[in-house]
Order: C-alpha cells, then structure tokens, then sequence
C-alpha cells in the first residue's frame, strides 16, 4: 500500500462526487467479553445531504434488539458538525452536536473516542497492532452501491465506558474500519462479515456475500494476520453451521490468503444483536469466540447483513429455511 493511499484513510475523500448517498464512514469495535457485553462507535458522514448518522452502542444477554439494550444512541439525520467539511473538521478530528467526538493522535496508529450524554459515559484509546488491509476483491455491485474504497485494520482498544455511574473498564483486542463511496443498501444482496484479534500478532477478517442464499458464501476480501505478518485473502468461505432461530450461532471460516497460508477458524455466538442502524439495511452483529490457529475463546465478531426486503423475507421464511443457509 503505497504512502499516499495509506495517508487518505485518514480523511474525507479529496475527490468529488454529487452522489446523494455518498458515504465516508467508521467503525471502532469494543468489548467486555468477560461480562458479555459488546459494543460499537460507528459513524457515517453523508456531506451531499448535510448530515451525519451514528453514534455509541453497548449491547448484553439483557435483549437483543435496540430498545432492550443497556444503552443505544445511533442517531440517523442529524445536521454536519459546524464549519467547512474536511477543512474546519475531519475524519478523524470532529465533534459531533449529540457529543461524540474523536482525534487522530499518530495518523493510522491511535484514536481517542469520546461521548458523554443521556447517562452514558464513554473514554476510549484504539492502538493499531498491524497496517490497514484495504478490500481486495470487492464486486461491481460493492462498487456501484457499498464503497469505492473500505479497508479494517486490527488494534487494541482501552479506556472504559460509564452507564448510569457504572463503570466498566474495557480492555480486549478490536478492530476498526472505515471507507467512502456510494452507499444504498436496500438492495444489496445479504452476506457475511466475521472478524476475530487473538493478539498482538494474530487475527483475520473476511466478508463474503451470499446473492442466491447458498449454504455457504465466497470470501471476496479480508485478511490473515499470522506471526505479525498481515497479507490479503485470496479465497475461501464463510458457512454457518448452526443458527438459532433465523440468526447464526456457529461459524466457520476457511480462507487462504496471497502468500499461501490457510486459516480455518470456528465461531461461536456469545451476545447477539439485531440492528437497523439505518431504514435500507438489517443485519444481525454478535460478538463471538473463536478458534483457530491455536488460540481458544479468542475476541471477534459475526455479522449477518441483509438489503432491509431481504431482511423481513429472511424473518418471515421459518425454520425449513434457517436450516438450508
């Protein structure tokens, strides 16, 4: 990845585009996995419309939809922070109205996140272990309608988060994303997106669409990330072996990757959510436990996402069809 590319993840994109839907976007994952709680900072800057969507999560065993969840405020039409965009403010340098906030403290290397509002406190740091591995293989219909460029990079977060005088010290390995480009979701096919940091030099990423509900999806970007040493995917699948009800509960991932290592990886669900952060899209998001590569329990997550008539059709199928895919 040469210098310049490396140093645009960064920022707003520097190009144009009078796109309505254009998109540049993040994500900090964060975690307590010893008191099965997970949680997510995800935001989506939409300059076209003169707005920004998201905001903090924190989700546990308590319930797995938005309204049961400890705390929950994904804001979806809110005004652009004030100033000129991507020149008062940034990416990665920002204070939103509803009070989130982060800065860029060593460009690709760490991140402050910020929040504090409706009885919620939130402090934390995320560290790169590894370089950012840009997506390698998305599809033209990705490129049409999700992103022109998305990439994760493998970390640490630390700090803590604070619920109604609570508080709960984070401190587990994560990841972060983030990408530009066009992004309409209502008919986007559904698919897979499963993540897992072991340690410091250890982890992978894969995201695999599933366009004709197979029982198993095509991994067409992610990476492996073995002895430190991070190399794109080349191939492999991601197949649920077990679902509860219409969401996954066991995973496995098969991938290889450009230097020609194999990783074979099985998940497992430990606190799973279902989401709508915007209308267009539904997806279920569960922190998992995974093995692999000699690691037991490690850190990481399964994502199921779904175009929102896929969603409800996905819902409405029943049990005969939850156990074909």
């Amino acid at each position: 990845m040469s210098a310049d590319l490396s140093e645009s993840l960064d920022h707003f994109y520097r190009g144009q585009s009078d796109d309505p839907y254009w998109t540049d976007s993040f994500w900090f994952s964060w975690a307590i996995p010893e008191k099965d709680i997970c949680g997510l900072v995800w935001t989506h800057f939409r300059p076209n419309m003169n707005c920004i969507c998201g905001g903090p999560a924190m989700w546990d065993l308590s319930g797995q939809h938005v309204w049961e969840f400890p705390f929950f405020d994904f804001q979806t039409m809110r005004r652009l922070p004030e100033g000129r965009y991507g020149i008062d403010y940034d990416k990665f340098d920002f204070a939103a109205p509803w009070s989130l906030s982060v800065k860029m403290v060593e460009p690709m290397e760490t991140y402050r996140i910020s929040y504090d509002r409706a009885g919620f406190r939130l402090e934390l740091e995320f560290n790169a272990i590894a370089p950012p591995n840009i997506m390698n293989r998305p599809s033209a219909e990705q490129l049409k309608s999700a992103f022109k460029v998305h990439f994760e990079q493998p970390g640490r977060i630390r700090g803590y988060v604070e619920l109604e005088d609570v508080r709960h010290d984070v401190d587990t390995f994560s990841i972060r994303d983030g990408g530009h480009g066009p992004r309409f979701m209502e008919a986007s096919p559904p698919g897979g997106y499963a993540w897992s940091t072991a340690d410091e030099k250890t982890g992978f990423h894969v995201l695999a669409p599933n366009s004709g509900n197979a029982p198993q999806s095509d991994v067409i970007g992610g990476y492996i990330l073995r002895d430190g040493i991070m190399s794109p995917t080349a191939g492999g699948i991601r197949r649920v072996l077990e679902r509860r009800g219409a969401r996954p509960e066991v995973v496995e991932v098969k991938i290889r990757d450009e230097l020609g290592r194999e990783l074979h990886a099985i998940g497992r669900a430990q606190v799973p959510a279902e989401f709508m952060l915007y209308p267009d899209r539904g997806q279920w998001w569960t922190l998992f436990t995974w093995d692999y590569e000699g690691a037991t329990g490690a850190p990481g997550e399964d994502q199921e996402y779904y175009g929102i008539h896929e969603f409800r059709k996905w819902h409405r199928a029943g049990p005969d069809a939850w156990a074909k895919r």
